[in-house]
């Protein structure tokens, strides 16, 4: 009797939590590890500056931060990607208001791209801007309050 009330209560769980999540599911399991220890410093430890390049483990020497909605093809022209390499190397859009697209290159190569959320610090660059290890630093300000009543955190470049 407990074993069937048991697989009710999870059955019942995994249709709301499919019905109600999906999309937000998939963004946080779409995250990659730049995202994660980015979240680990500002929102777990609260630190106020993020160093890029101490989160990171690969080697790289340039990051293009892209933002919501910037399509494929506005990505690969920007990196002068060619079509076979664009199709290859970047499979993500950040198709909507809290997503930005990280790509890192090593010698003008892709190294990583992953979507960021912007719950985990908004980066607050323009995608004409190529960074390297030494400037993609960033501080950490409060702009108000997400809608789930968080501090809205912005990661502006220091200058």
């Amino acid at each position: 009797m407990r074993y069937d009330f048991s697989m009710r209560v999870l059955a019942i769980f995994f249709v709301c939590f499919s019905l109600s999540g999906c999309g937000d599911v998939y963004r946080y399991l779409s995250s990659g590890s730049v995202g994660w220890a980015i979240n680990k410093e500002i929102r777990h430890k609260g630190q106020t500056e993020v160093v890029i390049s101490r989160l990171t483990d690969f080697s790289w020497n340039e990051l293009v931060v892209f933002g919501a909605y910037t399509r494929q093809i506005e990505v690969c022209n920007r990196l002068q990607l060619s079509d076979a390499t664009c199709q290859d190397k970047i499979s993500d859009e950040p198709n909507n208001d809290g997503l930005q697209l990280l790509v890192f290159l090593r010698n003008k190569k892709i190294v990583h791209t992953e979507l960021h959320l912007g719950w985990y610090g908004n980066f607050q660059v323009d995608d004409t801007v190529t960074l390297t290890p030494q400037t993609a630093v960033f501080l950490v300000e409060k702009k108000g309050k997400l809608y789930s009543g968080e501090d809205n955190l912005v990661l502006r470049l220091k200058q």
